[in-house]
Order: structure tokens, then C-alpha cells, then sequence
């Protein structure tokens, strides 16, 4: 476009310049005036450059203020350096410098657009306490007061994980199967095969892990499914890698298919819950219940206990194996009542609610 505007009114003879001299001008222009606005702002004194004024109105200098001097640091390492650049001749048309104009405007415009949702999401991000976390729901809460899985519960689970998720946390998910199918009642009822009854258990998880997906993607919120059973129409084998790079990518993870967290059965979900976590390298667990917590003998809420103490004072609300897992990693714990509204945002975010087991 540059060089049909110089070609149609610029110039006669040997003064007109080709499409591939205007481009050229226009990137010796650019890093000409990156290098300037890089020379001032590290010296604070005014630029000798004849056009620099002239480029500054029409590259923008405010955008590059918004983008604070890190984003300035990053346009020239990409253009490495940009020193040395070419002033403008008297041998270039007035409508070449006009087409110039309208050109960088645009890019001007972009920045700045670019610049708001960075500086957001550094916000987001340095509010909360933990970038990683496991979030494990129980089965018996999700089911609410029906007898399979509550939507209210679920709708309220979905909104405050993505909410969560939107403040910078990476969520991944591992639900129970209690609401649909409990493995123990059942092997004591009718004395069943007890790896039988944990399998049955097993595929209830991924019951829930695509309902609860449902709810996140119906919030604007990518969802992925990874299962320890080989299920390809509804979720992807578990991989850690993958599972990791989808945390990265801002996306919720859950994991369906759970026993042992590798679908071994015989072993409960939050023992699954505690060795994702040291897979994914979660800085914590968080468990929704339907308590409030661990109380002491008053029945009062204890806000913080330690992994043993925990453990000798046989903690209802968690599996024991599990506890002593997180202990042997360092992974904090919290438990929680997830049906209290806000109280899955403030676990996730890392605010005080139920109780924390730590050192």
C-alpha cells in the first residue's frame, strides 16, 4: 500500500522509490524511534533526532508508556537493538508520509489494548496464595439433598471454580462416586467382590467429572477430562504432562476414574487427590465436605493442626493414608464445607476457611 501511494505521487525519475525501498524506510523508521524513546527514558533528556517528534505522534509514545519499560525491554530484544536507522529525504512524496502515518496508527492502538489485560492479570495473580491446587470434592456433598448429584450444588461448585480460575489459580479436579455408588455399603450388603464394588465406584467419578465439565464449559471455562480408564468418547487418558500443560493454558482439569489417582481400585479418592497433587506439583489439597472441618473435643472448628496430630486424632473427614501422603511432601491440606456459599473461591484462593493441616 506504501508503494502504490509513492509510486502514484512521489517524485520524478530516479527520486520514485519501489514497494521494497518503502518497506525498508518504514523499518529503519521503527527501530530508529524504538531506540530513541529506549535513549531517553534511561537518560531523561530530550531527543536531537529532527523527525523524532513527528514519529512520536504517529507511532504513539503513550502506548509504549503503558507498556511499562519491561514491554519496552521486550520490542528491542525482538528487533535487536534497532540502532542506526535512516532519516527521511527530501526525495520522499508527502503521500508516502501520509500512508506511513495511517500505517503505524493501527499498531499504536493495538498495544494499548494489548497493555490493560496484562497489568489485570498480574493483579489477579498476586492475590491469591497458591498458583497450583487440587481441589477435591466429596461425592456425598455434591448429591446435596438428592440421592445422585444436586444441580444447585453443582452449579454453585462450577461458578466459584471458575471464578477462581479467572483470579489466576490453576484448578484440577478429582470427585468422588459416593452420590452415585459406594463400593464399601455395598461389599457389606451383599458381599461382593471388593475390587468389583471399587471399579463400579471408579466409573461413578467419571459421572460426575462429566457433569461438573458440563457446568464449567456452560461458564465460558475450558474443561478437560482425563480418566485412568480407557474412555476416549467422553475423556482423554490420564497423562501428567498433558495435564500440566493444560493447567498452564488456564484450563480446569479433572480427573474421572479414580481409585488409587491411577485406577487401581482398593484405594479411596483422596489418596488419589494427595498423589495428583505431587504429579502436577500442586502447592496444596484442598477437600469440600460437607463440615465444617476438624473440630477439638468441644466441637469447636480448629482453623489450623498439624499432619500428626491430625492423623492421631483420627480425622473423619480425610483419609488418613492420604494425610500422611501430603505430610511426606509438604503439601498443605485444607478442609472445608464446600456447600457454603464462597467457600470454594476463598479454599482455591487460599483465604482462612475450615481447616488447614500443615507442619
Amino acid at each position: 500500500m506504501v508503494g502504490e501511494h509513492v509510486a502514484e505521487g512521489g517524485g520524478e525519475g530516479d527520486k520514485r522509490k519501489n514497494v521494497e525501498q518503502c518497506k525498508n524506510k518504514i523499518d529503519n523508521l521503527k527501530k530508529r524511534y524504538k531506540t530513541e524513546t529506549k535513549r531517553m527514558s534511561e537518560s531523561g533528556s530530550e531527543s536531537s533526532w529532527p523527525w523524532f517528534k513527528k514519529m512520536d505522534h504517529v507511532f504513539g509514545d503513550s502506548a509504549y508508556n503503558v507498556m511499562s519499560s519491561a514491554a519496552k525491554g521486550e520490542e528491542g530484544g525482538e528487533n535487536g537493538g534497532g540502532g542506526g536507522g535512516e532519516d527521511f529525504g527530501d526525495d520522499v512524496s508527502l503521500d508516502s508520509r501520509l500512508a506511513l502515518e495511517s500505517r503505524p496508527a493501527r499498531r499504536s492502538t493495538r498495544l494499548i489494548t494489548h497493555a490493560a489485560p496484562v497489568s489485570n492479570n498480574k493483579r489477579s495473580v498476586s492475590s491469591v496464595k497458591w498458583k497450583r491446587v487440587v481441589f477435591k470434592v466429596s461425592g456425598t456433598a455434591l448429591a446435596g439433598s438428592s440421592q445422585s448429584i444436586d444441580p444447585k450444588v453443582a452449579l454453585q461448585i462450577a461458578e466459584e471454580v471458575a471464578a477462581a480460575s479467572r483470579c489466576g489459580v490453576q484448578v484440577a479436579i478429582i470427585i468422588g462416586g459416593r452420590n452415585f455408588f459406594c463400593g464399601d455399603s455395598w461389599v457389606s450388603a451383599t458381599d461382593l467382590d471388593r475390587p468389583t464394588a471399587y471399579q463400579i465406584g471408579m466409573m461413578a467419578t467419571v459421572m460426575n467429572s462429566i457433569l461438573l465439565q458440563s457446568a464449567l464449559e456452560k461458564l465460558g471455562i475450558q474443561t478437560r477430562v482425563q480418566s485412568a480408564f480407557v474412555m476416549p468418547e467422553v475423556a482423554e487418558p490420564y497423562n501428567r504432562l498433558r495435564a500440566m500443560r493444560h493447567l498452564d493454558k488456564g484450563r480446569v482439569v479433572i480427573f474421572g476414574g479414580v481409585g488409587a489417582g491411577t485406577g487401581n481400585p482398593l484405594f479411596t479418592t483422596d489418596t488419589a487427590a494427595a498423589l495428583r497433587a505431587t504429579e502436577i506439583n500442586a502447592d496444596a489439597v484442598i477437600k469440600g465436605t460437607s463440615v465444617d472441618g476438624i473440630c477439638d473435643k468441644r466441637n469447636n472448628t480448629l482453623d489450623k493442626i498439624s499432619y500428626r496430630d491430625a492423623v492421631s486424632k483420627g480425622c473423619d473427614s480425610m483419609d488418613t493414608m492420604a494425610i500422611q501422603f501430603c505430610e511426606e511432601n509438604a503439601i498443605p491440606v485444607v478442609i472445608f464445607n464446600m456447600l457454603e456459599i464462597g467457600n470454594v473461591s476463598k479454599a482455591l484462593t487460599g483465604e482462612q476457611v475450615g481447616t488447614l493441616i500443615d507442619q
